[in-house]
């Protein structure tokens, strides 16, 4: 949410307090600061017992599992979000009539809504008057809230409110710096926070991850990475520190993590200052280094999947297979990624072709099967699956991936059959948004390739959303070849316009790293995912 204030919506800071000594409880608390009914506390116990485990994801959270229950027992703007995020998650466990995109399109309910509300004006009002407070929060509260309010509104299905609130996430901590005197953390517009450094941390990773989520979802390249600001390095020399093998899962995905944003952010600072002349050598030198920093990575990472052994626990096994799924992911992006700059910046056209993956994209997919056959029912039937929701990075992106990408066929639709039959909100990602994005750009690559056209000048994408029936094509493509390069898109994404309150499928193609075509389709069925106040 942004209101124009001087912190990006995000209201005038409580005086700083020293929450380490609140001891939270091994069991639910039976006694709460600011519980006014049951529904309150029922809610905060579904938050404590489910929301938390959730949202701690396979590498387990202290911000989920200590710092944010310790807070909202201080602090109105967290209690009141906190329980309207419990509430909605109960709803979205719980609810057997509605999943997907048919739960983000039903009516919420009230009682959620009015907390979420209720939280807003805690923070940017006169607050917590109880306390002595003259209506002011700290960097550390501002922080907890925003990431609060971006979970329910991404489980409300708004996906333009809660990319919103990332970005004012992202605008704070970009202002916020440590003063070694008095061992706080300070913001021009806030009061000082006295959490700990790997606390900030810890708030810093998840608002990169949910940010790093929004520009895969959008592919809009409007939020930019705070390593971006720093100035260009005296050498090219691109240094990132891995170990042999990793101490854990968290360490591992970690590293993975900061290792895709410094490769990117240190890419576009050399390739910026670099002479034209000079850019096709400079690409090539950098492209091997980061080759060789994930080669690293991987070795790492099988060195402890190979000392861990039999004694990995069951989140440490779906952790691990999560994080193969994402290089395998990667150490493909890096090939196209080469062929790609390559082509921009030379003569040469290399030839890409995705088919030469197949391979891959099938165990991607057999990993994300096997992710989610472990994964407990938890429901009424074996049969059903409970909907699941966290911030990690989950499956949901690479099965994209491999439904949009991947031409064969049979592991195309398997990818798309994952996504629907296993409803998961994994950050701003939605497996039946993804899934049904995924269904329409299939459905118009193998109907433009049945109609043996050449490329989309004369071929009615539009009728893909407009609710007229394309060709189904099941049973008449049966291998990747048969998708001609002129009719595989580049790109497709949903485009939330939060302004117009509409949503469009973009596709699009590039050739030779120019514009080959480009559309925004009107996707009015999803309007409601932008139309939302806030």
């Amino acid at each position: 949410m942004v209101s124009g204030r001087k912190c990006d919506g995000y209201g005038t800071p409580s005086p700083p307090r020293n929450y380490h000594d609140i001891l939270v409880p091994v069991f639910p608390p039976s006694t709460l600061s600011y519980v006014e009914n049951n529904r309150e506390s029922r809610c905060f116990q579904f938050f404590y017992e489910r929301t938390v485990p959730a949202l701690a994801g396979y590498c387990g959270s202290e911000f989920w599992s200590r710092l944010v229950l310790q807070v909202s027992q201080h602090e109105k703007s967290v209690w009141h979000a906190l329980i309207a995020l419990g509430s909605l998650h109960e709803n979205f466990e719980t609810d057997n009539n509605t999943f997907g995109i048919d739960f983000l399109r039903h009516e919420q309910d009230s009682f959620a809504i009015r907390e979420y509300l209720a939280a807003i004006r805690a923070l940017l009002g006169p607050s917590n008057t109880t306390f002595g407070s003259a209506g002011t929060v700290t960097v550390d509260v501002c922080l907890i809230s925003c990431i609060l309010f971006t979970c329910f509104e991404i489980l409300s299905g708004h996906y333009g409110p809660a990319i919103n609130h990332v970005q004012s996430g992202i605008n704070i901590l970009k202002e916020v710096y440590h003063d070694p005197s008095s061992g706080t953390f300070r913001h021009p517009h806030l009061l000082p926070s006295t959490v700990t450094s790997l606390e900030m941390e810890s708030l810093r990773k998840i608002f990169l991850r949910l940010q790093g989520q929004a520009l895969t979802l959008t592919r809009a390249d409007t939020y930019h990475l705070m390593q971006e600001v720093f100035a260009v390095p005296d050498t090219p020399q691109f240094s990132h520190d891995i170990p042999n093998v990793f101490s854990s899962i968290a360490d591992a995905r970690d590293a993975f993590e900061l290792l895709n944003r410094n490769c990117v952010n240190h890419y576009r600072i050399i390739m910026q200052s670099v002479s034209p002349t000079d850019a096709s050598e400079m690409s090539q030198y950098l492209l091997r280094q980061y080759e060789a920093c994930f080669d690293r990575w991987c070795i790492a990472f099988s060195r402890f999947e190979e000392s861990r052994g039999d004694s990995l626990t069951t989140k440490e096994r779906i952790g691990l297979k999560l994080l193969n799924m994402h290089k395998h992911n990667t150490m493909m992006y890096l090939e196209y990624v080469n062929v790609c700059e390559t082509e921009r910046y030379s003569d040469i056209a290399p030839t890409f072709s995705w088919d030469k993956f197949n391979a891959q994209f099938a165990e991607i997919v057999s990993l994300a099967a096997s992710i989610v056959s472990n994964q407990d029912t938890g429901s009424a039937t074996a049969t059903s699956v409970r909907p699941l929701f966290s911030l990690d990075n989950g499956i949901i992106a690479p099965l994209y991936e491999v439904a949009t990408l991947c031409r064969d066929p049979v592991i195309r639709r398997k990818a798309v059959q994952i996504l629907r039959s296993a409803p998961r909100q994994e950050g701003v990602f939605n497996s039946h948004l993804s899934a049904m994005v995924a269904e329409k750009i299939i459905e118009i690559e193998e109907a433009a390739a049945l109609k043996a056209v050449l490329d989309y000048s004369d071929f009615p994408l539009e009728s893909a959303l407009s609710g007229q029936e394309l060709e189904k094509n099941v049973n008449n493509i049966t291998d990747s070849t048969q998708i001609p390069e002129g009719v595989r898109l580049t790109y497709a994404h949903p485009k939330f316009n939060v302004a117009e309150k509409k949503v469009f499928l973009t596709v699009g193609q590039t050739a030779k790293m120019h514009m080959k075509m480009h559309m925004d389709i009107p996707w009015s069925n999803m309007n409601f995912l932008v139309d939302a106040e806030t």
